[in-house]
Formats: C-alpha cells, structure tokens, sequence
C-alpha cells in the first residue's frame, strides 16, 4: 500500500500537475496504468534509498535522478529528444527537483510538522501550478485552453486522490524498510526487459546514453553505503494524522484556480514555460553535478577488526 501510495504522489506532481488538464485521449485505465508504472519506478526510487543509506538532500536528489530518468529514459523517450538540455528537464529539473524533493519529500515532512507549515507549502505549490497550466494555452495553440471549471475540476479530484496518497502512505510505511530481494529483482528485470524490447528499438542511442547517465549516479550512491554505517531517511515511520490533517492540499487547487481565472478572464497568453524551464534545468544539472562530488568524496568506512 505504501508503494502504491508513493507510486501516486510522483505521479500527481509529474503527470497531473505538469498537464494540468484531460487530455483528450485520456481514460481512467490508462490513468490507473501510468499510476501503476509509477509505483514501479517509485519501488526502485524508495530502494535506493534504503539500500544505500540515503539521509541528506543531496542523496536524496542522486535517487530522484534514478526515478526520474527510468521514468523519462524508458518508460518514455524524452530524456533523448533534445540533448544535452533533456537530461535535466524533465528527469532532473521536474522528476528530481520537484516530485522527488519537493512533492515526496517537503511537503509531507511540512504534513508531519503543523498545518500551517503544509498551508502555505500549498500555496506556494498552487501559484507555481497555476502559472505553468496557463502556458498550454500558447504552446497548443489554444487547443488545450481548458475552461476555467474543467481545470479546476481535474486538479481538484487529482488532489483528493493525493490527500488519500499522503494519508495512506503515512499510516502503510513501516520504519526502516528494505525492499525484498525478489521484488527488486523482478522490478528491475521489467524495466530492463521493456528498455531492450521497446526503448532501445525505437531510440537505439539510448542503449548508450542511459547506462552513461546512471553509472555515475549509481557509483556514488554506492560509495555512500559504504561510508554509512546503518540507516536511512526512511528508517523512522511516519506519523499517522487524521484526515483532516490532510485538507491543507486542497489549497493547491484552489490557488491555482485563482492564478487562472485571473490569467483567463484578461487573456493572458503567455509561454510560462520557457520561465519555469530556465529556472528549474540548470539548477537540475547542477544539483546533479554536485550530489555526485559531495557523495565522492566521502571516505568508506573501514571495516572493523573482530579478531
């Protein structure tokens, strides 16, 4: 349940809240599939996590470069579509950066605080929504100018399907949980599997880039187990609120729905993304760069003598 709960969270703020509207070719069983993709690659995300000792922001970023580009490298293409800017956006700069860091972990640690800390977290998140769901106005060419009561009614039942994630995953996510040998076994093999008979077929480049992007994200990561004696940021559970405690992301919404409205009723057509892809891809790069460095150079633990 917690991985599936997970599973929605990343796929509320990568999916839902970077479309924000439905798609014309958008049904319930491919919205249920892509969740279910998403937990997939949530299940290696919260792995590496536990299993190479994750603790600070920047380990933290290194796993959402790992959900981010399984995400982007293999389930879709797009970290190939335009290189060398697609490696950060949207793996890094959108996956990493604000489903990961933002979305997984900010805001449920500001639901573990108080609700003010989550009340004006929302807010933030919703301005942000806002400003970026009004640029599918321009970048369609109007064809996806979704009227003001659609979009509100597509981010509000997304985000209570999101208040029912946080709540679940804060009552299912047991302290210091470490995947089990098969289950990581057979996720990995699936993504390996779909990369060779799909991925690779349809971008042969990515047989290289892929393996380029992750290894030294992976080396790392696994240099940090070894200066690490013991545990993880997942190492104490959550705790469990009622589901009032939750109603704050309502906020995200509704103020986003302000924010459009307002942008709605004066014509404001504007390519909000071009703002939000220069403040977010080079950030992700160097975020990227320096999780790497910080990880490097910590020294391994030596191994103590018990003879």
């Amino acid at each position: 349940m917690a991985i599936l709960a997970c599973g929605y969270i990343l796929v509320y703020f990568s999916e839902h809240l970077f479309w924000a509207h439905a798609k014309p070719d958008d049904t319930w069983l491919g919205w249920i599939l892509t969740w279910l993709i998403y937990s997939l690659t949530s299940y290696i995300f919260l792995s590496a996590i536990a299993l190479f000792r994750l603790r600070s922001f920047w380990e933290l970023f290194l796993a959402g470069a790992i959900f981010g580009w399984l995400t982007e490298g293999i389930i879709v293409q797009t970290v190939y579509e335009e290189l060398p800017l697609s490696i950060s956006f949207t793996g890094l700069a959108w996956h990493a950066l604000i489903s990961v860091c933002m979305g997984w972990y900010a805001l449920r640690r500001a639901i573990q605080k108080s609700l003010w800390r989550t009340a004006w977290l929302s807010v933030l998140i919703g301005l942000v929504y806002g400003f970026w769901a009004i640029t599918w106005w321009v970048e369609s060419d109007g064809m996806m100018l979704t009227p003001t009561a659609d979009f509100f009614q597509f981010s509000f039942v997304a985000t209570l399907f999101a208040i029912l994630a946080y709540w679940l995953y804060d009552r299912s996510m047991p302290a210091g949980w470490q995947p089990s040998k098969w289950g990581l076994i057979t996720a990995i093999t699936i993504l390996i599997l779909y990369f060779l008979i799909i991925t690779v077929p349809l971008v042969p480049l990515a047989a290289v880039i892929l393996p380029l992007l992750l290894a030294p994200v992976l080396i790392p990561l696994n240099r940090n187990r070894n200066a690490v004696l013991s545990g993880s940021m997942l190492d104490a559970a959550p705790q469990p609120h009622p589901i009032w405690h939750y109603l704050p992301l309502l906020l995200i919404p509704f103020v986003a729905l302000a924010f459009y409205t307002l942008a709605y009723a004066l014509e404001i057509k504007l390519r909000t993304n071009i703002v939000i892809y220069v403040l977010t891809t080079p950030p992700g790069f160097v975020l990227w760069i320096m999780g790497v460095v910080k990880l490097w150079r910590r020294k391994p633990v030596p191994e103590m003598d018990t003879a």
